[in-house]
């Protein structure tokens, strides 16, 4: 690809996060003003916490721009060594919410590791595929590369968090692919996993209330509409009110109560009802040129590190886009994953930042 092409499209793909980003803080603004109010007495109580989330993702990104790919990949080991140990730290120490051990209280904020788990697993996994130093066969390579994000993943799935231990398997499997290692590998480890991840699935009584639920349709039919399918009626009721333009900017009724986690979950149905079916394609839209010129940016990358981290992050993009989106119209299970860019959580949009940071780093010298 031609050198003014590809800064085409990284401005693209630069154009389509900054809009993302200023589309979520009109959302949030919205969305989270009456829980911020009911719960801590100030309507900016989360918009305050998502921008200072987003200055310092930005922060981050600026700084590891700025370093040599090389530089940033030593730090690999180091790094997901010591994310294994927060992880087993947060099943001891960690604080419950919402039936889930998923946060370390740091005082002033909750952090959640498993975020941070997604770039920290990608640059490690970059870093061991691409080693064209190493003599090692294909399959030590990737049993390598797997072992450290594959224990990461089940101390996720500890907590428990279905949805960021799916995250985190897509994200590895997705670098895997696009590697030069043999793809029967991956393959292989993919159809022996399947009996464990469907009876992992139906492991636990909420999950597996939630696949049945999906399963059977009754939603669809308007059954159990207080019960099981409250969550995904009132979303539906919120995406459809809104017609072609939406009701307005700020004018959401859902975000009186009857839509749960509507600035996070469901942010998507937030923008249905304000913005309308024009607001939605336009974010559809916009993931749509956010994911292609990534994956166009992996593609044309010379170096094999630096395209496996762009894999990965496009790949993360992808896969929480549609499990999010999905999830809001009921076409998949509701698995409670942010939406990237838009969704209040300080921790996912920090940790996002660091993997974009590390796509955009500079090559060798």
């Amino acid at each position: 690809m031609k050198l003014d092409s590809l800064n085409f499209i990284k401005r693209l793909n630069i154009f389509s996060i900054l809009f993302l980003i200023s589309f979520g803080i009109l959302l949030n603004v919205s969305a989270s003003s009456v829980e911020g109010l009911n719960l801590f007495g100030d309507n900016f109580y989360f918009i305050k916490r998502h921008l200072t989330a987003i200055i310092i993702g930005v922060l981050i990104f600026n700084i590891l721009k700025n370093f040599n790919t090389d530089f940033i990949s030593k730090f690999s080991a180091t790094s997901i060594v010591a994310i294994c140990i927060t992880l087993f730290l947060v099943l001891t120490y960690g604080i419950v919410v919402g039936g889930s051990r998923r946060w370390i209280d740091l005082g002033i904020v909750n952090f959640q590791p498993s975020e941070l788990a997604k770039p920290l697993i990608i640059l490690w996994v970059a870093k061991q595929i691409s080693n064209d130093v190493s003599n090692d066969s294909d399959i030590k390579k990737f049993i390598r590369a797997i072992f450290l994000p594959l224990l990461c993943a089940f101390l996720v799935l500890l907590e428990p968090d279905y949805g960021t231990f799916a995250s985190i398997c897509f994200i590895l499997f997705s670098q895997i692919f696009f590697s030069k290692i043999k793809i029967i590998y991956p393959l292989s480890a993919i159809l022996v996993s399947m009996i464990p991840l469907y009876t992992i699935a139906r492991s636990s009584n909420y999950r597996l209330n939630r696949i049945n639920t999906w399963l059977s349709g009754k939603c669809d039919i308007g059954i159990d509409l207080l019960g099981d399918c409250f969550q995904l009626n009132q979303s539906r009721i919120a995406i459809s009110s809104g017609g072609l333009f939406g009701l307005g900017p700020g004018t959401s009724r859902a975000r009186w109560g009857s839509l749960p986690n509507s600035y996070s979950d469901f942010i998507s149905s937030i923008i249905g009802e304000e913005y309308g079916f024009f607001g939605l394609f336009l974010l559809v839209f916009a993931f749509l040129i956010l994911i292609t010129t990534t994956f166009f940016i992996a593609v044309s990358e010379k170096n094999e590190m630096k395209k496996l981290i762009a894999v990965g992050f496009g790949s993360w993009i992808f896969f929480q886009t549609v499990i999010n989106l999905g999830g809001a119209v009921g076409i998949i299970p509701i698995t409670g994953i942010v939406l990237p860019f838009v969704s209040y959580g300080s921790s996912a949009m920090i940790s996002i930042f660091v993997a974009l940071g590390m796509m955009y780093s500079k090559d060798y010298e």
